[in-house]
């Protein structure tokens, strides 16, 4: 992989879809949290682990977008 291909990968990364799915994961554990009383929030890393699971999906959004536009 050159520069150039890199960088135009780089470009496709979304802040904004980070961000989102960084606030909807929170929301949906906090529902489900209440709803069973599982004390998710509790957790020593809970920002880490919700952080690491936003990264996760904008990554793989982030490549399926690259091959989508390859087609």
């Amino acid at each position: 992989m050159d520069t150039g291909n890199f960088i135009s990968l780089l470009k496709k990364f979304s802040f904004g879809r980070l961000i989102a799915s960084g606030i909807f994961l929170r929301v949906v554990i906090a529902i489900v949290d209440g709803i069973f009383a599982l004390e998710i929030n509790e957790l020593s890393n809970f920002n880490f682990y919700i952080f690491g699971l936003a990264l996760a999906y904008t990554i793989l959004w982030m490549f399926n977008k690259s091959y989508i536009e390859e087609e």
